[in-house]
């Protein structure tokens, strides 16, 4: 007899509201059902399952947005992620001054994971949020990653066949450690669309005081934002992520 699994699909259900909740702003059940692909009446149940559990709050003209309880899980996870950050002023403060989209992104085997992104005011088209992660080859937190990291990047190489996102992807050996040397070298590394076409960044590592690396930190927008000022947003970032790494609680 053939299964199904039920709960799964509940769970894939719940899961797509709360994105879509998350990224169109408040919707009424009609609109949700739309957007995810259920019957009516599913978005009705789910809707009122999130407002039973204080996840979702129905506004005076019948749609529903995510409450407020969300940031809640969102500080946990980030403490669990980073249990040593504790400056989230910093990140704001390097946002303020350089207006573009800021990055704080651990390492995990083979990735580099994003913990907090604080959103510029430039056009948001970046690939990498907040649980996204990235491989170690490609982006300004990955590259550094790789460059500042516990994971060899020969090693890393020799396991991983390096995937391209744009024709500017670092995609041969030879390049990714020229990469890499050149990232050690000057302390920072500038992604020129190499994971989104129009997009570049400027990344730093994060490092204790004995120089252990911790995060990858980095300011991202458009290319034309990026693009000339490489030198002075490289200092930014640098020190903001020096008194991250000052700073970092065990």
């Amino acid at each position: 007899m053939p299964t199904v699994d039920k709960p799964s699909r509940v769970l894939g259900s719940l899961r797509a509201a709360v994105d879509s909740l998350a990224s169109a702003g408040p919707l009424t059940p009609p609109e949700l059902a739309r957007e995810i692909g259920i019957p009516r009446p599913s978005a009705y149940r789910l809707i009122g399952a999130l407002i039973q559990d204080d996840l979702a709050t129905q506004l005076p003209d019948g749609s529903i947005t995510l409450s407020t309880k969300w940031l809640h899980f969102g500080d946990r996870a980030l403490a669990t992620a980073a249990p040593w950050f504790q400056r989230d002023d910093l990140l704001r403060d390097l946002r303020d001054t350089t207006r573009l989209t800021v990055f704080l992104s651990v390492p995990r085997p083979h990735r580099t994971v994003c913990i907090r992104r604080l959103h510029g005011q430039g056009v948001q088209v970046l690939v990498l949020e907040p649980g996204g992660s990235l491989p170690l080859h490609l982006g300004g937190v990955g590259r550094i990653t790789l460059a500042f990291g516990d994971e060899d990047p020969s090693e890393y190489l020799e396991s991983h066949h390096p995937a391209r996102f744009t024709p500017q992807s670092l995609e041969t050996r030879q390049a990714i450690l020229e990469d890499v040397a050149l990232s050690r070298e000057r302390h920072y590394c500038v992604s020129d669309e190499d994971v989104t076409v129009g997009v570049g960044a400027v990344a730093a590592p994060v490092l204790t005081a004995n120089g252990s690396f911790l995060a990858a930190l980095s300011v991202a927008g458009r290319r034309d934002d990026i693009v000339g000022r490489e030198e002075s947003l490289a200092r930014e970032v640098i020190a903001a992520a020096s008194e991250i790494g000052r700073t970092a609680q065990s």
